[in-house]
């Protein structure tokens, strides 16, 4: 989600860069974003790099709870078979009814079809498409236009936490646990429902186009006022895409403002 580069004078043979945790700068985790029927599930699949490749006890216990992510872990921050099979029947299988047809990515993990058989529900009559090596960034809907905008979105959040000097450390856990909740909250908001429709036509799925709204633009871009709170006197952060309410950083994640009021 950050940029692992910094600037300087063209020429310049050593470039210094400051970070507040050089062991956290190896670490990666994997968010798992998928669609289905035109719009976001309720819950985010999200892969946590942890040295023995679990959750212990006392980090579950400790971890912050969320309603809309599944947090797991690998020694890799990465998917696995053993985790794609976790995803398909905690996020994937409990969102399809009747027939599905899986449009995936050519990734390694999504290989042995038969495993994902195994495990989905009788009922449901299931194919998968592959989409072919190499044309990922053309043809597939979310990363044709979804993709970049969250990871914009985090981005802006997290810049704003440097540039602010603020308490949180963008690469601890529950930080890390906290802002995927609330940003992906932010994508489910009917305000931005067209960005996936705009996906399937740029990826050339559909004819028709659609006007959507850029969530990173709606939320930053133009900031003017206080913060909604009362008496609260902090810059602002961003415009919640619900609500529409201007909130500072403290009331958008330490209050953690999980609104589902919607207000064209």
């Amino acid at each position: 989600m950050l940029p692992g580069r910094t600037l300087e004078f063209v020429g310049a043979k050593h470039v210094l860069a400051l970070t507040r945790s050089e062991n956290s700068m190896p670490h990666s985790y994997t968010v798992m974003i998928c669609v289905s029927p035109g719009k976001f599930p309720p819950v985010l699949f999200l892969t946590l790099q942890e040295d023995k490749g679990v959750l212990g006890p006392i980090v579950k216990r400790a971890m912050y709870k969320t309603r809309n992510l599944h947090v797991i872990a690998s020694t890799s921050g990465k998917m696995t078979e053993q985790l794609l099979i976790e995803w398909c029947e905690k996020v994937f299988f409990p969102h399809m009814h009747h027939y599905c047809i899986f449009l995936a990515e050519f990734w390694p993990t999504f290989a042995d079809e038969d495993v994902v058989e195994e495990i989905k529900p009788g009922e449901l009559e299931y194919e998968i498409i592959t989409i072919p090596p190499k044309v990922t960034s053309q043809i597939q809907p979310l990363d044709v236009l979804c993709f970049r905008m969250y990871k914009g979105y985090f981005r802006k959040i997290s810049n704003w936490i440097f540039l602010n000097d603020q308490p949180g450390q963008v690469h601890h856990r529950d930080l890390i646990i906290k802002l995927h909740s609330l940003i992906y909250q932010q994508f489910t908001s009917p305000r931005f429902q067209n960005l996936i429709e705009q996906g399937w036509h740029l990826s050339g799925y559909i004819n028709k186009s659609f006007t959507s709204v850029n969530p990173t633009e709606f939320s930053f871009d133009g900031l003017t006022g206080h913060c909604d709170h009362d008496s609260c006197s902090r810059s602002l952060l961003l415009k919640f895409g619900w609500c529409k309410a201007p909130l500072c950083f403290h009331h958008f994640r330490e209050r953690y403002h999980f609104c589902k009021m919607y207000l064209p």
